[in-house]
């Protein structure tokens, strides 16, 4: 199983109700969408029950993008299925 972006859009819409922006995309970095940091670690948790992972701290804490939220998402769990 994978993340997409627009599963992350998805996330953040259903967070920001009628306060979403609609043209979010991989290079719309989380701190300029509005976002509270208890909203974005939510998106995080998330992200992770569904995938069934556990991101390492500090390769979140370079999270800068929805991408690169989706490319770490995805890479983890890649590595966890391998392991």
């Amino acid at each position: 199983m994978s993340v997409t972006v627009q599963d992350v859009v998805d996330l953040i819409n259903a967070k920001l109700g009628s306060h979403a922006d609609h043209g979010l995309d991989a290079n719309s970095s989380l701190r300029d969408i509005g976002l509270s940091s208890l909203q974005t670690a939510d998106i995080v948790f998330t992200i992770e029950d569904r995938l069934g992972i556990e991101f390492d701290a500090g390769r979140a804490a370079d999270i800068v993008t929805i991408g690169d939220l989706v490319e770490l998402a995805n890479s983890t769990a890649l590595t966890e299925t391998q392991s």
